[in-house]
């Protein structure tokens, strides 16, 4: 008899920002493949640079993307502008490269609290979005974090390309688990991930 875990059921989604692949052709470290091996949908936070990371990404799952500050204008159906939504199975997802842009700021501490100045973090993710979110999932400062406040999964994978922390040999990208209404979220070390 099989038993099936829990985390089997949910729907798996990878997380990935600031990828900084300046050269069409380049390749994602062999490490994000491997991550994402099993993702049914993957959301880019932005700061992609070379379009082909897309391509890459989409030989495994189809993908949603946001662009970051120096990504190029060319027109793509995976590319939003700015601020974009996404629903998966009922979790409004919002997707942003810097979660300070557009306004309000929402800042974290030292320790990953949030500082929202005056404001609830309902209300700066409705300016934000334009709509209630469940999570946001963003990027730009390379530094992963996961932090639950409100109600509210806020997510930043790391780069995978250029980690933060100089401690990091490698860096990181986030999986997303969805299930009905629950949500819940992994940094993965790309480390982890190395092909033997």
């Amino acid at each position: 008899m099989e038993i099936v875990g829990w985390e089997s059921r949910a729907l798996k989604i990878g997380l990935i920002a600031d990828t900084h692949i300046a050269q069409e052709g380049v390749q994602l470290p062999s490490e994000v493949l491997c991550a994402f091996r099993d993702v049914q949908l993957i959301l880019h936070a932005g700061d992609i640079y070379a379009l082909s990371v897309l391509d890459q990404l989409e030989t495994l799952a189809p993908v949603v993307a946001v662009r970051g500050y120096p990504d190029p204008r060319t027109p793509d159906r995976r590319l939003a502008d700015g601020p974009s939504l996404v629903e998966i199975e009922g979790v409004r997802v919002g997707l942003v490269h810097d979660i300070n842009w557009p306004g309000p700021p929402i800042k974290f501490d030292k320790r990953g609290s949030l500082e929202l100045r005056g404001q609830s973090l309902e209300n700066a993710l409705m300016r934000k979005f334009g709509s209630s979110v469940d999570v946001v999932v963003f990027g730009d400062t390379h530094e992963p974090i996961i932090v639950q406040h409100e109600n509210k999964l806020l997510v930043n994978p790391g780069s995978p390309a250029f980690p933060a922390s100089r401690e990091r040999e490698q860096g990181t990208v986030g999986i997303l688990y969805v299930s009905g209404k629950k949500v819940w979220a992994t940094i993965a070390e790309l480390r982890d991930f190395r092909l033997l």
